[in-house]
């Protein structure tokens, strides 16, 4: 059941990644605001822990674009929750 929440969570974050780089035209705002909207989906865990999230949040963007796929998001935070 996990494993299918983070395939989702993965997905929603890669379709607010290319939404904000189309909107923006560029791909660093885009990383940033994808990483912020990935830890207001957090808001539960509390402001700080929203705020730790959404650093990971931001890396995860920077590695969807490199990897130009979703495969590389959906193993690495799997890999950190072992």
């Amino acid at each position: 059941m996990r494993h299918h929440r983070s395939l989702r969570g993965d997905r929603l974050r890669g379709d607010v990644l290319r939404q904000l780089r189309a909107l923006t035209g560029s791909t660093a705002p885009a990383v940033v605001g994808q990483g912020l909207v990935f830890g207001l989906f957090h808001r539960y865990q509390g402001r700080k822990n929203a705020v730790i999230v959404a650093l990971p949040g931001m890396l995860y963007g920077l590695l969807a674009i490199w990897r130009v796929n979703l495969r590389a998001n959906i193993i690495s935070p799997a890999m950190t929750d072992l």
